[in-house]
């Protein structure tokens, strides 16, 4: 579960309702919730005022094959 998950969860809020504190589409929050997307240094510091989380912990790297994971 990513950061932006928890933090989601435990305020129990919607995704739509989050998109619109940070202006994106809930689609963008659903991703960036599941870690299937990296946010915009502007979306980051939007989540990132809005929620406290560090704008690295909004960050998801993937490893690209032939690396460890």
């Amino acid at each position: 579960m990513t950061k932006l998950a928890e933090y989601l969860n435990s305020i129990e809020i919607t995704d739509a309702a989050f998109a619109a504190k940070v202006g994106c589409d809930r689609s963008m929050i659903t991703k960036l919730r599941a870690g299937k997307a990296t946010p915009s240094l502007r979306l980051a510091a939007a989540i990132s005022r809005e929620t406290g989380l560090p704008i690295e912990a909004l960050i998801v790297v993937a490893a690209t094959s032939g690396e460890a994971a």
